[in-house]
């Protein structure tokens, strides 16, 4: 009965620590190849990252796991949207603001050349009127 019972055990133990080498072989496998990626070949670390933080997204709505490995993305889109909305609001003022300062300049610009055509304009056409009334 001891010799079974050994047996059983030498069995448990060995499928366990076989476990953990595959679990340790895998581990030290996918941190070479991060370690790699990281020194190595950061654009494509990049990448894969995007990737993986777009699919994330995607699926975020299927899975409370995936919903917070999501939400620090979500939180830099919606600041991403909120900067650029602004910045198109600020756009918008600027060019306003531009517009309207040319279009106070132009003013001023053709203002005097009017009031001067039109005082030489009056001064024509009391000028005919005057002549008009003599020689009649």
């Amino acid at each position: 009965m001891l010799e079974l019972l050994g047996a059983g055990w030498d069995l448990v133990s060995g499928l366990l620590l076989s476990v953990w080498g595959v679990l340790v072989l895998v581990g030290t496998f996918s941190s070479d190849v991060l370690v790699h990626l990281h020194t190595e070949m950061p654009r494509v670390e990049g990448l894969l990252v995007g990737v993986l933080l777009t699919w994330f997204l995607a699926r975020r709505e299927k899975h409370a796991l995936l919903r917070v490995v999501s939400a620090p993305l979500k939180l830099v889109l919606d600041i991403l949207d909120l900067v650029w909305d602004q910045c198109l609001e600020v756009i918008g003022d600027l060019k306003g603001t531009v517009v309207g300062w040319l279009q106070k300049g132009w003013g001023l610009l053709t203002a005097w050349p009017k009031k001067g055509w039109t005082l030489l304009v009056g001064a024509l056409q009391g000028l005919k009127d005057k002549l008009s009334k003599s020689a009649e």
